[in-house]
Parts: structure tokens; sequence; C-alpha cells
């Protein structure tokens, strides 16, 4: 990775310009998921400033880089949980370690579930979800796409387990649930298909829908 002409641009434009002391690789690279379009998820940190995001394509990949002050960072939750796995890719000092373990200890506590009104709430919103894909309209069409981007999530929320993004869900899914992993799988390889779709969500939100 110290070899990776990408990173080595990211940490020399993040130093020199931006004048981070702390560059942080975190997402599919930092866990050892790459794939062909994985991009390059960042996080550079300095003393003081204005938070800011570079968005690019440089030699062929895609740049994810977050600028953050220090002041940004005092407080951690679940909103940082997708920077498991990070990785350090240049401190000066000894900033970055202390952030990682405060993020690590983070990580440890016990998952707060979705209260069980929320979950039956998610499970009434499938069967509308589902009703209003069946009205022949653009936003039947859009309602149809939502749906399908939801299952994922929505298989952890039902199921009160933590949901890292869809990269981990679905291995998890393909892992652990391979019935549901298909039906899913199906209804996203055919977006047009509402028997399809029907099938999958019946088996992520564990409802017979109508």
């Amino acid at each position: 990775m110290e070899n990776d002409p990408i990173i080595k641009a990211i940490i020399k434009i993040l130093i020199g310009k931006y004048r981070c002391h702390t560059v942080i690789l975190y997402g599919s690279r930092a866990r050892g998921l790459t794939t062909s379009t994985s991009d390059y998820d960042v996080v550079g940190i300095r003393k003081s400033g204005k938070k800011f995001r570079i968005a690019k394509k440089h030699r062929g990949f895609f740049w994810d880089v977050f600028i953050y002050p220090e002041k940004d960072l005092r407080k951690l939750g679940q909103n940082y949980f997708h920077w498991k796995g990070a990785q350090i890719l240049y401190q000066k000092g000894k900033y970055g370690n202390a952030l990682l373990k405060r993020l690590n200890k983070i990580l440890k506590k016990p998952f707060k579930p979705w209260p069980q009104y929320e979950v039956d709430v998610t499970k009434v919103w499938a069967q509308k979800q589902l009703e209003r894909c069946r009205v022949n309209d653009i936003q039947a069409r859009f309602r149809h796409f939502e749906f399908l981007t939801a299952l994922v999530e929505h298989y952890f929320y039902v199921r009160q387990k933590r949901y890292n993004g869809p990269k981990e869900g679905f291995a998890w899914i393909k892992q652990n649930d391979m019935k549901t992993f298909k039906l899913i799988n199906r209804a996203l390889e055919y977006p047009n298909n509402l028997t399809y779709l029907k099938a999958a969500a019946m088996k992520v939100y564990r409802v017979s829908l109508n």
C-alpha cells in the first residue's frame, strides 16, 4: 500500500496544500475488500480550518477525501462506524493512534437496535411501497428503485443487527442467509420485475405482502 502511487499523491496534497498532520485510509481498501471499482476513501486531519471534501478521478480511480479540523472529531458517534478497519497512512505525532483508539472503543459498544415500533413501521412501509410500485407512472418506477435500494439496509434493521454498508451487508447475507441473498440478487438483476421484488421483500421484512 505504501507504494501505491494514488495514495502517495493523496498524502502529498493533504500534507502540502491542506497542512494535515494525519492521513487515514478507510473503506474497502483499508479492509481488504478492494474491487476494480473501489475508490480511495481517505481522511486528512489538520489543526484548524474548515471541513473540506475532495472528489475527483485521478489516473482512472476516484478519490473521496474528507479534510477535518481537530474540533470536528472531538466527539465520535455512530456516523463514524464506516471508518471500521481504518489504517493510518501518515501521522506527525500520535493523533492518529489516539483517534483510532477512541473509534475502536466506540465500535466495541453494544449495538443499539431500532425500537420494535420502528421495525413494525418499516414492515408497513414495505406493503405501502409495493402498492405504490403497482401504479404505472414515473412515481411508481421511482418507488420501485427506491424499494430495491432499501432491501439490504432494512434486512439488518428488521433483524436488529448493525448495518455497515452495502458491501459488508451483502457479504454477510451471502454467508449467513443464502436464500435471501439469491432473492435480493434476482430482484436487482431484473429491476423491472415486480414479482421478484415482492419475493425478496417478503424475506427481508419477514411479512406476507399482498
